[in-house]
């Protein structure tokens, strides 16, 4: 016998509440994206529990269809579990914060169960996100005056998820009425706040995926040629660059990295931001020849760096470093090919479900396959001059934007498809 639906519901509205809560205060209350989190994967659980049988089907379903997608986020604690298997050395640790992405088909699942009229309600929290953390990292950084380290998120993760939400801003205004004059004016403000923001985090590493995400809008759109898509992607990135390179903190920012650079090559100063990775890339790319199938391991990096250092690979300075400032590198030195291979995984099997949706005829689908494409793009081209996963708060915030996006997409393919066929019937 079936059991109350009204229950049911209840439990959509909550995961649906959680979630608007979740992209409006992730960035903003420390420790709120991972008991957001834990409260999606809680209220799955709870629905299936509570509606077995009629549900059962569904997720079996969508397991089928998303299988290598769960695979490729749990890719992350397979290479960890390698790692520590060849060592016969194991730490619950080194698996707490790729576990919560191995937790993927529930979050999925989750917010499968939000009705598509409450699961809209998240464009509010993506323009809500925005605008608070254009107000934190103004006050953290007293109007630009100087780079803050971090509060509970360093400033170069914090400003790249910032501006995310702001892109998911923009890109949902394909989800309203082109006469609501209204919400397209919020979006727009709170994409630039957003934009103003990035400008005051002095972050390089996030100002290059600016372009990038107007470039993926620009593709979805279809409304250039074939054979000019990539021209024109290519001009606005550059007149984008051009235009923020004359502002006083870009010019700063970039003098220093050209001073760097020239310090670098010639020897005179090789402890200074931008010498410190490239130390730390080469060391890096030492370890991995040395280590090359499982790495050294999560808790083995800053041995291996001391090493290095001993060996006069590296400056004493740059042995004390974290991470490779390279999310590739980094993963090849601590868990070898297997690192590589999941990381690949990580980002290329989701970006693969939304690269078939970029040109869909449906507006609405190609705006949610183009913020989940923003999504993994804007990580992936980040973690190339920093470490992206090494933060705890990534995981949920990658974890939920995929499976926002991909139920965002079902829900609405379906809605398309019953309104065709009742269309067809009526004729």
């Amino acid at each position: 016998m079936e059991r109350d639906p009204a229950a049911s519901r209840f439990i959509g509205r909550l995961a649906a509440a959680a979630l608007v809560a979740f992209y409006a205060l992730a960035l903003i209350i420390d420790r709120a994206a991972g008991v957001l989190y834990g409260l999606l994967i809680v209220l799955g659980l709870l629905t299936l529990i509570y509606r077995w049988k009629s549900q059962s089907t569904l997720l079996v379903g969508q397991i089928r269809r998303y299988w290598p997608l769960c695979l490729a986020m749990a890719a992350p604690m397979l290479a960890v579990l390698a790692n520590e298997i060849s060592r016969s050395q194991f730490s619950s640790r080194s698996l707490d914060a790729p576990s919560r992405l191995a937790l993927f088909a529930l979050v999925l699942w989750s917010i499968s169960i939000i009705p598509m009229r409450y699961l809209r309600h998240v464009q509010w929290a993506f323009m809500a996100g925005a605008l608070l953390s254009t107000i934190k990292i103004y006050q953290l950084s007293h109007g630009g005056e100087l780079r803050y380290g971090t509060d509970f998120i360093p400033i170069t993760i914090f400003i790249e998820m910032a501006l995310l939400l702001g892109t998911y801003g923009m890109l949902s205004l394909a989800w309203n009425s082109k006469h609501d004059r209204i919400q397209t004016l919020l979006k727009i403000l709170a994409a630039a706040a957003i934009l103003y923001g990035s400008y005051l985090s002095q972050s390089r590493g996030a100002w290059i995926t600016i372009p990038v995400f107007c470039a993926i809008a620009l593709y979805s759109s279809g409304v250039l040629a074939k054979g000019r898509r990539l021209l024109m992607a290519v001009l606005i990135a550059l007149a984008l660059v051009g235009a923020m390179s004359q502002a006083r903190l870009v010019k700063d920012r970039i003098d220093v990295a050209r001073t760097d650079i020239e310090q670098y090559m010639s020897g005179t100063n090789v402890d200074t931001s931008i010498g410190f990775r490239f130390q730390l890339w080469r060391g890096s790319v030492v370890i991995f020849r040395e280590h090359p199938l499982f790495g050294v391991g999560v808790d083995g990096y800053r041995d291996a760096l001391a090493d290095l250092k001993n060996r006069g690979i590296i400056t004493p300075a740059a042995s004390e470093f974290a991470h490779s400032h390279n999310e590739f590198l980094f993963n090849a030195a601590r868990l070898g090919l297997f690192g590589i291979a999941a990381l690949l995984a990580l980002y290329l099997v989701p970006a693969c479900y939304f690269a078939r949706d970029l040109r869909h005829r449906d507006k609405e689908v190609r705006a949610a396959a183009c913020m989940g494409a923003s999504l993994c793009a804007g990580i992936f081209v980040l973690g190339l001059t920093d470490v992206v996963f090494l933060w705890w708060e990534v995981f949920p915030f990658y974890a939920v934007g995929i499976a926002t996006f991909i139920a965002f997409i079902d829900k609405r393919k379906a809605a398309v498809t019953a309104s065709q066929r009742a269309a067809q019937v009526a004729q």
